[in-house]
This record gives structure tokens, C-alpha cells and sequence, in this order.
């Protein structure tokens, strides 16, 4: 009966040895997935961040579109309030806005008169829906004849 004792010894011993061989594997493959999931979330942030500011950059291009239509359109315009009333744009009493939903365009004008014209000058203003200023152009006419 005692030489068999030690056989069982020998083998939990063999069996405690690939344990400890492999807890380290373990461990390394356990640092291998949270060094992935760590990259991911860091990517992830990227594209997050990336797509924020692409559409932010349509908001704006199409904002600098629109507003250069509209001062444009003043600038051939003979009659502004007319334009502006057939682009879409409601009078508050001193300016004219416009609201598409992805911006708000702000015409204000102001007209001067001399004795050789009239000189026509105005700001167009395009908001985001939370109210930053996303441009202000200016545009201005001289027409020439009497006042």
C-alpha cells in the first residue's frame, strides 16, 4: 500500500504544475481582451466625435449656401421686401428671418438716401437651432438717381 502513495503525489503535483503553467496564459489573454476593448472604446469615440463635427460642416455649408442666395438675390433685387417676402422670409417690424429647421437666416436692412442715390446695405445672419451664430454676411447696393 505505500508504494502506491507516492503516485498519487507525484501526480497531483504534475497536475498542480499545468496549473501554474496556465495561470500566466490566463492572465495574459485576460490583458490582451482589456487592451481591445480599451482600443475599441477609444475608436469608437473617434467615429463618435468624427461624425459630430461632419455634421456640423453640413449645417454650416448649407447655412453659407443659403445665405449667399439670399444676399444675392438683395443685391439684383429693385424691391428687397418683395424678395425676401417670396424667398419665405416673415418681417418682425426691423428685420426678416426665415426658420428651415437646421438654421435660421436674419436679413436686417438699412437703407440711406443722398442726393445722387440711395445706398442699401444689409447683414445676413444664419443661427443654429440653439441660436449660435454660425456666419453674418454683409451685402450692400448702391442705386444711383435721386433720393
Amino acid at each position: 500500500g505505500d508504494c502506491l502513495r507516492p503516485a498519487r503525489s507525484v501526480r497531483r503535483g504534475e497536475r498542480m504544475k499545468t496549473t501554474n503553467r496556465s495561470a500566466p496564459l490566463m492572465t495574459e489573454l485576460l490583458i490582451v481582451v482589456m487592451f481591445f476593448l480599451l482600443v475599441s472604446t477609444v475608436l469608437l469615440q473617434v467615429f463618435a466625435a468624427a461624425r459630430s463635427r461632419s455634421t456640423d460642416a453640413e449645417r454650416i455649408t448649407a447655412a453659407v449656401s443659403e445665405a449667399q442666395n439670399v444676399a444675392e438675390r438683395l443685391y439684383t433685387a429693385g424691391e428687397a421686401e418683395q424678395v425676401l417676402a417670396e424667398l419665405g422670409f416673415v418681417s418682425d417690424g426691423t428685420d426678416w428671418s426665415r426658420d428651415d429647421g437646421t438654421c435660421r437666416l436674419t436679413v436686417h436692412l438699412n437703407e440711406t438716401g443722398e442726393a445722387a442715390g440711395v445706398m442699401r446695405e444689409g447683414t445676413v445672419r444664419a443661427t443654429d437651432p440653439e441660436g449660435n451664430s454660425l456666419l453674418t454676411l454683409p451685402c450692400s447696393r448702391w442705386m444711383g438717381g435721386a433720393a
